[in-house]
């Protein structure tokens, strides 16, 4: 029991639908292990048993009861701890989530709920509609009549016909095994009927993972009950054939698993009018740098739902990148007015405004971004470089501290700390900024560089030789890496490793004037000596 009830525990805090493991238990226990089924418990609630017999009966399955209990008990207690971690209080989700959910009319609301529920088995049965979000539209609300409610009425025939025959007397030796399978299909999707509580999804087929093993069993039961009239090598014939089926979507699936743009378009042919599916597309083409497709497809999202305040955001940013302020101003603005606290559009409104020359109003959107979000350390990373490009260096630098402080890795936060208090003549500030960086960021080939810059302008040539190594054999193909150890050696009057240098910059990148440059000054230099 302990260790059931640990797993289930464990099964709980990795995903909700653990917990259900605990109904699975009890009705195994009962039907399989005690063979109580639903038949013996209503035929004793009807039978007026006198208080010897329910002394006796509860003296026989004294260990089932006590079983029983315990899993009642624990299921409790793990039901109590789950609702503390959230306060109490049910997750909040959109409409565009769950647009059933937020149905005033509670017929339309359970005839909804229900016409999922069959979808859910079609999925069982035939899964060949198979999508990575089913919501913004994607099966749309029955609101009047429809030939959906068809399916809705015989999905409820076929489930109540089961119901009875599980608790119709009867001797059927597969009885057990209809009633645990029956449990397996209906107990582990529960929390995703809605009964209990809105769920945030349409429908989810990761919720039917469990489920599938009570449907698996309940067609064995039906195989075996068709072989005793028919021809059992049909029957075999025709099990291969689904198994075979199975086996080649399984196949296919996995493939449109591999990659994100590959799952995301198998969903166009499932969900077309899912506004959510466009833009997850458009957010994969923008990371692949395709920003035409990026562009046309958030377009369409916007399209399919005006009021998706994310795809206006990246839309937004999108045009932003584009060098085209005043559109991407537009879409954030009205991103903040679907969604007040969205504290990225804000920063993302501040960085417009900053480069439209707009510096008060993008203060204000950067200091609005951090009140909706504290820990923001980009925001603070833009918002010192508001400052710097007002010339307000001592707000710049406490603004990229802010950023580091928040996130230790921040490399462009250290950078402009470092290359700012160089510029202002602080280099010992610098110095000790940039060691400081060097023990969150030990492998950044940009601070080495930067420490290797300002030991040069110090003289202390030997260590910045050190330092330039570093971040050559940090990132070997930097130009700039190998012209500023080229600048050094030159002023090192190591001629050779100088004219080396500038050479290697010029093979990694030919156009770099400034080693060019060098390197026409440290041949006049040369011929001059001689």
């Amino acid at each position: 029991m302990c260790g059931c009830i640990t797993s289930i525990a464990i099964a709980m805090l990795c995903k909700e639908t653990g917990i259900t493991a605990i109904g699975i238990c009890s009705v195994y226990d009962l039907v399989t292990v005690h063979k109580v089924f639903p038949s013996d418990v209503i035929t004793t609630i009807k039978t007026k048993s006198s208080y010897t017999e329910v002394k006796n009966f509860i003296k026989q399955k004294q260990k089932l009861l006590i079983r029983l209990f315990i899993l009642f008990a624990s299921g409790l207690i793990l039901i109590i701890s789950r609702f503390s971690v959230m306060g109490f209080k049910p997750p909040s989700f959109q409409s565009v989530d769950n647009p059933a959910s937020f149905m005033d009319n509670i017929f339309l609301r359970i005839l909804n709920y229900s016409y999922i529920y069959c979808l859910n088995v079609w999925l069982l049965i035939c899964p060949e509609w198979l999508c990575f979000d089913w919501s913004m539209g994607c099966v749309p609300l029955i609101t009047t009549c429809d030939e959906r409610i068809i399916f809705v009425i015989i999905f409820w025939l076929i489930l109540n016909t089961m119901i009875v025959h599980i608790f119709r007397p009867h001797k059927d030796k597969c009885l057990r095994y209809s009633i645990i399978g029956l449990t397996m299909l209906v107990v582990p999707f529960l929390p995703a009927s809605n009964i209990f509580f809105n769920v945030g999804f349409v429908l989810a087929e990761r919720t039917l993972y469990i489920p599938s093993a009570g449907y698996c069993l309940l067609l064995v039961i039906g195989l075996q009950k068709i072989c005793n009239r028919v021809s059992a090598q049909y029957i075999l014939l025709a099990y291969m054939i689904l198994v075979s089926l199975f086996l080649a979507r399984t196949w296919i699936r996995s493939e449109q698993w591999k990659t994100e743009t590959s799952l995301f378009r198998s969903a166009l042919h499932v969900c077309p009018l899912n506004a959510k599916v466009h833009y997850n597309i458009a957010k994969n083409a923008a990371d692949a740098g395709n920003s035409t497709l990026a562009l046309h497809e958030y377009e369409e999202a916007l399209r399919l739902n005006p009021q998706y305040a994310q795809a206006m955001n990246n839309l937004g940013n999108l045009l932003k990148d584009q060098g085209m302020y005043l559109e991407a101003e537009s879409l954030f603005k009205q991103a903040i007015q679907l969604q007040d606290d969205f504290a990225t559009a804000w920063m993302n409104l501040g960085i417009v405004l900053s480069a439209l020359k707009k510096y008060e109003e993008s203060e204000k959107s950067y200091l609005t971004a951090l009140s909706y979000r504290s820990k923001y350390p980009d925001c603070f990373y833009n918002l010192g470089v508001l400052y710097l490009e007002q010339k307000n260096y001592d707000k710049a630098l406490k603004a990229w501290e802010s950023a580091t402080t928040q996130k230790k890795s921040h490399r462009r936060a250290w950078t402009n700390m470092i290359l700012l208090l160089d510029d202002l003549g602080m280099r010992d500030d610098a110095l000790k900024i940039a060691y400081q960086a060097l023990q969150f960021l030990p492998d950044d080939a940009s601070i080495h560089f930067n420490i290797a810059n300002i030991l040069g302008k110090s003289g202390n040539f030997v260590e910045a030789e050190v330092q330039f190594k570093n971040a050559i054999s940090r990132n070997p193909t930097d130009s700039m890496f190998y012209t500023n150890l080229g600048v050094l050696y030159h002023r090192w009057n190591k001629l050779d490793e100088a004219e080396h240098m500038y050479k290697k910059a010029l093979e990694i990148k030919p156009e770099l004037n400034s080693a060019r440059d060098n390197l026409r000054k440290l041949y006049s230099l040369k011929s001059s000596i001689k």
